[in-house]
């Protein structure tokens, strides 16, 4: 697979590596993100690119020590006893303006604690003469390195990079997919590099899903278990609290109920699922997070939605080989799996963008009671709620992951929803449908296609 996207990081690098002065880099993010592919892109023939191992610090010295003498022959033959004089020769014999990579940061930090405070003595010497990039899987150590204000390398970097997954539009141009088909498989693949290079070598969409996912033997039946290990704290906890969302138990206490666990047992491992993106926390349109009893959780990265929803609960049955018998579990709930998805494209797709004549904020879901016309409350959802930039417009969105359908229906019901909402009144309302397929009949309002929505994000 040629290498996707990642323009605007790979021209920050270039910059900082091309300035006057060693530049100090920090780049982090989950993996399969492609970090490493990365780096290797702004490589040149001088530069020093090590992958760091879990092993002792004299083994980790003394196999870098044998990549940098790849690019500086008289470093050959020499010993080192610490990190210091290590890195103090390189940058004695070393050619000015190349740089060294150091991935897998944390395995480094782990065999010596103190090589941080190494490198902030070669940083604030002033004196280095190659670039210095540090790279990590380990999101939380790789941020307590650079952020916390009691570590050495606090303040010290130049360009500090966190890597996210990449559109789904890059991913329909490289597979050649229609937008369709690209939502579908990025339901399922989100935008990790490493699944979709997987997923390029298989002959169909279903075929790369029995033969990488659903197989015992797949490169992805265990990919979580892969994943966690980058995180602090019980995987098997992790796993537990994964395994209850993907059952939809989204309420804080029902989760720890499923869980087992009190509420108190939960927050920190849900902050850590949350920074490293594989859980999001959701609250309805227009309340604010630290004041809504109406918090829900949820897990916001595909594959692991995919993998928990379909997977795990499965496990028993892909054990004894009886993957036709899941898939067909699958074929019958994969919309209502990948309509989810939709839904959050298409509030991405809103979000900061211009639509219909106004320039929108944040969208987000809205749920909760109103009263009707018969003064009953009654229970709505609305899947896209954006307010204008000035106030005055508010969209609404209905989004449907089916087959073509009448319109009309959809908007009747989409605007007698709104009708009930406090929070539309005295407001330019703009009701948006977001559908697979374009309705049958001529629509009374705007329609977004996954085409327009690709164009959009």
């Amino acid at each position: 697979m040629n290498f996707v996207d990642r323009k605007d990081e790979q021209s920050r690098l270039r910059r900082q590596m091309a300035r006057s002065g060693g530049a100090f880099i920090v780049i982090y993010g989950r993996r399969r993100l492609g970090k490493s592919a990365l780096i290797r892109q702004v490589l040149g023939d001088s530069d020093v690119y090590y992958m760091a191992e879990k092993s002792e610090m004299a083994v980790q010295q003394s196999l870098l020590q044998r990549v940098m003498a790849d690019r500086c022959p008289a470093m050959q033959g020499m010993t080192f006893g610490s990190w210091e004089s290590l890195l103090v020769t390189f940058n004695e014999l070393c050619q000015p303006g190349c740089t060294l990579v150091l991935d897998e940061f944390p395995y480094l930090v782990r065999s010596c604690k103190s090589l941080p405070s190494t490198l902030q003595k070669l940083l604030d010497s002033k004196q280095l003469r190659f670039n210095l990039i540090v790279c990590g899987s380990s999101q939380r150590m790789m941020q307590r390195l650079v952020l916390d204000a009691s570590e050495p390398l606090y303040g010290r970097a130049d360009e500090r990079m966190l890597l996210r997954p990449i559109a789904p539009v890059h991913w329909q141009r490289e597979l050649q997919l229609s937008a369709a088909q690209a939502v579908e498989e990025y339901s399922v693949w989100g935008g990790v590099p490493r699944y979709w290079e997987l997923r390029e070598r298989e002959d169909s969409f279903e075929e790369a899903l029995r033969r990488l996912v659903l197989h015992p033997n797949g490169l992805l039946y265990d990919e979580p278990a892969a994943l966690f290990m980058d995180m602090e704290g019980s995987n098997q906890l992790l796993a537990s609290v994964m395994t209850a969302l993907g059952a939809g138990f989204c309420q804080f206490s029902r989760l720890a109920s499923a869980v087992g666990k009190k509420t108190t047992e939960l927050s920190v491992p849900l902050k850590h699922l949350a920074e490293m993106a594989y859980v999001s926390k959701e609250v309805p349109f227009g309340e604010a997070e630290e004041k809504t009893k109406k918090t829900l959780y949820r897990i916001a990265d595909p594959f692991m939605a995919f993998y928990y929803r379909f997977v795990v609960p499965n496990k028993s049955l892909l054990a004894m080989g009886r993957i036709d018998r899941v898939w067909a579990l699958i074929q019958e709930q994969m919309p209502d799996h990948v309509g989810q998805h939709w839904e959050t494209l298409c509030r991405q797709a809103v979000s900061g963008n211009t639509l219909c004549g106004h320039d929108w904020l944040l969208a987000r879901r809205w749920w909760g009671k109103a009263l009707n016309k018969q003064g009953e409350a009654e229970q709505i959802e609305l899947d896209v709620v954006a307010e204008s930039m000035d106030g005055k417009a508010l969209l609404v969105g209905e989004c449907k992951w089916n087959k073509a359908d009448y319109s009309d229906r959809l908007l009747r019901e989409l605007e007698r929803k709104t009708r009930l909402l406090p929070f539309a009144k005295g407001k330019k309302v703009v009701p948006v449908l977001f559908l697979r397929e374009r309705p049958l009949d001529a629509p009374a309002a705007p329609v977004f296609t996954p085409a327009e929505v690709m164009e959009l994000l």
